[in-house]
């Protein structure tokens, strides 16, 4: 995503401040007391009460979501309050849980960044570039 979203590995002038259910930050309970813009790659599964939540918070977003996402009776709701695409020239790979080493090539399904009042324009298609570096962490560790 080059140029587009700040890097937020190395904190590209933000002040970052994780939060996981694994720490015992409920997303759905937990908000940071000054925060500034949520970025995530949320459970598929629970995009619609994620979105609520989101809208609720009423703070900037990008969040990695299923591109056909963007049909759905309830969130419809939210996004006719506004939102922005981020796609790309091809699919995502991902991470497989067991291995942070390697990436799953050709997945099946289209992904974008669904966005709130972080891109300068409501649709962006960006080249997606490689990125072989493995990721921290094993779940087998």
């Amino acid at each position: 995503m080059v140029g587009v979203l700040p890097d937020i590995q190395q904190g590209g002038g933000w002040n970052v401040e994780r939060s996981s259910i694994e720490e015992g930050q409920d997303f759905f309970e937990f908000a940071p007391n000054d925060f500034d813009i949520i970025v995530s790659n949320p459970p598929f599964t629970k995009k619609d009460e994620v979105l609520k939540r989101l809208y609720e918070l009423g703070k900037p977003f990008a969040i990695l979501l299923p591109l056909n996402s963007l049909q759905g009776v309830s969130r419809y709701e939210y996004f006719k309050q506004g939102i922005q695409l981020l796609s790309f020239d091809k699919r995502i790979a991902f991470h497989s849980p067991d291995s942070m080493e390697e990436y799953r090539k050709g997945s099946s399904f289209a992904t974008a960044y669904f966005c709130r009042d972080i891109l300068p324009h409501d649709l962006i298609i960006e080249e997606l570039k490689e990125y072989r570096k493995p990721l921290k962490g094993n779940a087998n560790e």
